[in-house]
């Protein structure tokens, strides 16, 4: 009986997934050459080409593209019927894979995850944060069960189980010189304030783009950066202001150390925050009970006020 080499799989399948025989490597912690040549391997025990080479990276052949379907669907099968068990014996364990936007991870871990642990003590999580972009990839690549994100735009590949409103507020220090601005806060009136800004990539930082060159202006961002630490300390310190969800900074809100302040500009106050699975995938139980927890107990999807 013909049978398909487990590693060799595993190379061509991250390979496509990550569009590049490094970002395999790192990924897999194996040398790249390893990685080319259990693809070749893989590709002349089948007798196809499965990858193409390019300037910009590897992507799939067709034949590739049908192994590929075949192996997710492999992995997905076998997954839920693990999952079936675990039904069977009272969901007293399991892993779940979540990729989840940083401006989420504090609501998330303080709210989802300390719940769902309460109810189901045996399951272990696996974490990747990341931008919109990465929760995203590894949602549509099922290196997630689930992901968190916020602005995600809408793709065929990606099946949204909750979505709400979540609008862009002003943040600042209450003992700034910006905690005295009247609301709501205008696009000309933000312009002029110095201000540390999430770079694009991330939802909030496409937004922020869009609103800009709507208006035909640019933010005077003193600092530009992927990280959502970085933002809250500027605020914190006084140096200036920031754009965010509130749901990002709760507890600094409830210690008083930053507040919000309403934004009157349109493009700024369409954020939704979503959780999502890939289109088509048969999740194993343990997810899909968690995919309706989040909805249920995390701050980013209680409507705004």
């Amino acid at each position: 009986m013909f049978k398909i080499d487990t590693n060799q799989s595993a190379s061509f399948l991250v390979a496509c997934e990550e569009g590049s025989i490094r970002s395999a490597s790192e990924r897999l912690g194996i040398e790249p050459s390893t990685i080319s040549r259990q693809i070749k391997a893989l590709e002349t025990s089948l007798g196809v080409d499965l990858i193409e080479r390019g300037r910009k990276g590897v992507r799939p052949t067709e034949a590739g593209q049908v192994l590929q379907t075949y192996l997710k669907q492999q992995q997905s099968d076998q997954e839920a019927l693990l999952s079936e068990f675990d039904a069977l014996k009272g969901m007293r364990r399991g892993e779940l894979v979540i990729a989840v936007g940083d401006g989420f991870i504090s609501d998330f871990v303080g709210n989802a995850i300390k719940s769902y642990n309460v109810a189901f003590p045996g399951f272990t999580y696996d974490i990747l944060s990341g931008s919109t972009e990465q929760v995203l990839h590894a949602v549509r690549t099922d290196r997630a069960h689930l992901g968190l994100a916020y602005n995600a735009r809408s793709e065929r590949a990606i099946r949204t189980a909750a979505q709400v409103k979540q609008p862009l507020d002003l943040l600042v220090s209450p003992a700034s010189e910006w905690a005295d601005l009247p609301e709501p806060v205008t696009m000309a009136q933000l312009e002029t304030l110095p201000a540390a800004l999430l770079k694009t990539g991330f939802g909030v930082g496409d937004m922020i783009t869009v609103a800009e060159s709507t208006h035909g202006i640019r933010l005077r961002a003193l600092v530009r950066s992927n990280s959502l630490a970085v933002l809250r300390n500027f605020v914190r310190e006084g140096l200036g202001v920031t754009v965010l969800p509130s749901f990002v900074v709760t507890r600094e809100i409830a210690d008083g150390t930053i507040v919000t302040k309403r934004l009157d500009i349109p493009e700024l106050r369409k954020g939704e925050a979503s959780v999502f699975t890939r289109q088509g995938r048969r999740l194993p139980e343990g997810a899909m009970r968690f995919v309706n927890h989040v909805s249920r107990s995390m701050v980013a999807f209680q409507h705004s006020p």
